[in-house]
C-alpha cells in the first residue's frame, strides 16, 4: 500500500538482460547480485525511480523510500522509515541523516560501526554483508 515503494509492475524485470531481477513472494523486485552486471536498464524503467545502483563498498543502505512520517508510514508497510532519526542522532560521522520522511546514508562519510543498523527501531537500515543484524523480539 505504500504509494512510494515498488509496485511489482515487473519493468524492470523485462529489461534486465541478465535476469537478474525477480519479483519476489512479497511482491516486489528483488535483485540477484550475482548476475546483476550494473547496466542500469532496470533503473530507468522503473516508473517510481526507486532502483538505485550503489557500489559494492557500500555496505549500509536503507530499505525503504517512504516519505510519510510516523504512524502514515507505520501503515503502508510493516517495515517502513518512520523518521525517527534515531539514526542520524547514533551516527558518529553524521553519515545518516533524515530526509524527506526517510532515512539516508552518506558512503562517503560512513565509518561502517553499524550504530545505524541497531538503532533503527523497524529495520529499515541493512547491513548488505549480513554482519550487523536489529535483534528482534
Amino acid at each position: 500500500t505504500c504509494r512510494y515503494g515498488c509496485t511489482g509492475c515487473a519493468s524492470c524485470v523485462e529489461v534486465c538482460k541478465k535476469q537478474a531481477i525477480k519479483i519476489n513472494t512479497y511482491g516486489v523486485a528483488e535483485v540477484d547480485p550475482g548476475k546483476c552486471v550494473g547496466c542500469r536498464l532496470c533503473e530507468k524503467a522503473c516508473p517510481q525511480g526507486i532502483i538505485h545502483m550503489r557500489s559494492a563498498a557500500e555496505v549500509f543502505f536503507v530499505r525503504c523510500s517512504n516519505r510519510e512520517k510516523g504512524a502514515e508510514a507505520r501503515k503502508a508497510c510493516e517495515a517502513s522509515c518512520i523518521a525517527c532519526g534515531l539514526c542520524e542522532k547514533n551516527c558518529p560521522s553524521e553519515a545518516a541523516w533524515v530526509e524527506d520522511g526517510c532515512a539516508r546514508i552518506w558512503e562517503e562519510t560512513c565509518l561502517s560501526c553499524g550504530n545505524c543498523v541497531v538503532s533503527c527501531p523497524r529495520g529499515v537500515i541493512y547491513d548488505a554483508r549480513g554482519i550487523i543484524r536489529k535483534e528482534t523480539r
